[in-house]
C-alpha cells in the first residue's frame, strides 16, 4: 500500500516526508481507529482513507516536521474510523436495529461515549483527545501552542461539557 501512496505524491521532498510519516505512525492510527470499529478489515480501510486525506491536504501539512504529527494523525484516523463507522450503521436496514435496541438511558459501552464526543466544540475536543491518548498536559501544550494552564482549563471544561452533553441527552453512565 505504502507503494501507492508514493506514486501518488510528486517531489521527492514530499515522499520522503510522507515515508517519515507513515513510518513512524502507522501503527498509531491503526490502535485509534480498532479503538473505535474491532474489525481489522474495517481498520484497515479507515487507516487507508486516513493516508489518502493526508495526501489529498498535503499543502496543509507539509511544513510540518513529521514528528509533530502524532497528534494530527490519530486525530485523522479517529475521525475515518468515525465515519467508516457511522457508513456502516447507517446502511444497517432499520427493522435490524431494532432487535439490538437497548434503553437509551444506560450508555454502557465506549462507541456511544465516542460519539458524544462530536458534540464538543473543537477546542476541548482535541486537548482532551490528547490526553485520552496519554499525552500530558506539557506536551499538549507544545503541540497545540497553548500554556499547560490553558491545556488544564479545556480538558476540564471540556469533560464538563461532555458530562452536561451525556445528561441533555438522557444518558446515564455507568461506572
Amino acid at each position: 500500500m505504502r507503494m501507492l501512496y508514493l506514486q501518488m505524491l510528486d517531489s521527492l521532498e514530499e515522499k520522503i516526508w510522507f515515508e517519515e510519516v507513515y513510518q513512524k505512525y502507522s501503527d498509531l492510527m491503526f490502535q485509534v481507529a480498532d479503538r473505535i470499529l474491532h474489525n481489522d478489515q474495517d481498520v484497515e480501510n479507515a487507516v487507508h482513507n486516513a493516508f489518502l486525506r493526508l495526501i489529498k491536504r498535503f499543502s496543509k501539512y507539509q511544513n510540518m516536521p513529521a514528528q509533530d504529527m502524532a497528534p494530527l494523525v490519530a486525530v485523522i484516523a479517529k475521525n475515518e474510523a468515525i465515519s467508516l463507522q457511522r457508513k456502516k450503521r447507517d446502511g444497517v436496514v432499520q427493522e435490524k436495529w431494532d432487535a439490538f435496541a437497548e434503553p437509551a438511558e444506560f450508555v454502557t459501552d465506549y462507541h456511544t461515549l465516542v460519539e458524544t464526543f462530536t458534540h464538543l466544540p473543537q477546542t476541548y475536543r482535541a486537548a482532551i483527545e490528547m490526553k485520552m491518548i496519554g499525552y500530558s498536559d506539557g506536551e499538549i501544550a507544545s503541540k497545540l501552542g497553548l500554556s499547560k494552564t490553558v491545556v488544564s482549563a479545556r480538558t476540564s471544561r471540556g469533560r464538563c461539557l461532555l458530562r452536561d452533553i451525556v445528561e441533555q441527552e438522557g444518558l446515564r453512565m455507568d461506572a
